[in-house]
């Protein structure tokens, strides 16, 4: 998986030229001629223009601003294509819930002063992103709970969501909430529960046969926790944690997946080529299926094409390497340089 609004802090990484055409005013902002690396999307194909780019796209009076927000939408859409195209093997780790089996609504816990939830240790590795897929409360009656993510990093709320109950029953609710390990943020321990003062709803406790049986996970550890006496939306002091069996009416569906942010993060240079090339190839192809039509359109659409794929067995025309076979090239290299290491079997003689 790739965390998308991490990447999106790559941007500038390749840029564009500013058009130099005499009496053209579009100009591209300073986000998008900026490149780090010295590449430019337009040294890839002399079609690569901004007049061209703004004749093929849909809107015959877009404004310089939403040019520029197209273009930079553009660049992250080719960023996203050109990452799920390298990291393409199934990153699935695990998707388990926490406990696999049913409550019998019976025994409830008694409302106090305090914070119930959950500590969660994710692994502590760059490579390996968890995920709260969704969330379940188990009440005696309906009522509004708030459920609350901390970090022990961050003084502030990570996460909330504020949940609606059904009496005596599991009430689903979809969080998709990121717990990552690494580059946002480093090691510590997450901790997602709910404050119990001024509740009058009831937690269903697991007491019942196999109810509070607890699914293991691969990527990380989830115990019960409560901390007395808080009733505060902030961090309370981790050193107050008290490991409990009490189970507060939640249950878990978690995901983990293999994560490939941290690699593209802190080796972008190395995919700079590339991206240059996707960006390149991917506003050719806006050239050449445009819906827009005209003689200078029909031009482009032609030469597009040839710049997409090269030209082959033209006499007296020397072939050339279209962009799409670059970009696969390039792939190719990034693929072997970041994919999953080979294991080495020697034999002893």
């Amino acid at each position: 998986m790739i965390r998308v609004t991490e990447i999106d802090s790559l941007l500038g990484l390749v840029g564009f030229r500013q058009s130099t055409l005499t009496g053209y005013t579009t100009l591209m902002d300073a986000g998008n001629i900026a490149s780090t690396s010295g590449l430019y999307v337009n040294d890839i194909s002399g079609l690569i223009t901004s007049k061209n780019i703004k004749n093929s796209q849909e809107d015959t009076a877009i404004s310089d601003v939403n040019f520029n927000t197209f273009i930079d939408n553009r660049q992250k859409s080719s960023f996203i294509n050109l990452l799920k195209t390298v990291f393409s093997d199934d990153d699935l780790i695990e998707n388990r819930v926490l406990f696999r089996f049913e409550s019998d609504f019976t025994n409830t816990l008694t409302n106090t002063t305090d914070f119930v939830g959950y500590e969660i240790d994710v692994a502590k590795a760059k490579d390996i992103n968890v995920i709260i897929n969704k969330i379940i409360l188990t009440f005696d009656d309906i009522d509004t709970v708030k459920i609350l993510l901390f970090h022990s990093s961050k003084n502030a709320l990570q996460d909330s969501e504020e949940i609606t109950t059904v009496a005596d029953s599991d009430k689903h609710t979809a969080l998709n909430w990121d717990l990552p390990a690494a580059n946002s943020i480093v090691g510590g321990k997450y901790y997602i529960g709910y404050l119990r003062s001024g509740l009058s709803a009831s937690a269903h406790n697991r007491d019942y046969e196999s109810a509070n049986s607890q699914t293991c996970f691969n990527c990380l550890g989830i115990t019960p926790i409560q901390v007395t006496g808080w009733n505060a939306e902030t961090l309370f002091d981790v050193n107050n944690v008290e490991y409990t069996d009490e189970t507060w009416g939640l249950n878990f569906d978690i995901s983990s997946f293999k994560d490939h942010t941290s690699i593209v993060v802190e080796n972008k240079d190395r995919f700079a080529k590339a991206l240059q090339l996707q960006i390149a190839a991917d506003l050719l192809n806006l050239m050449a299926t445009t819906t827009r039509s005209n003689r200078d359109e029909r031009i482009i659409k032609t030469e597009a094409l040839i710049d997409l794929n090269g030209t082959r067995n033209i006499e007296n025309i020397a072939n050339s390497v279209g962009v799409i076979k670059q970009l696969a090239d390039e792939i190719k290299k990034l693929k072997k340089m970041f994919g999953n290491p080979k294991i080495q079997i020697n034999t002893i003689r």
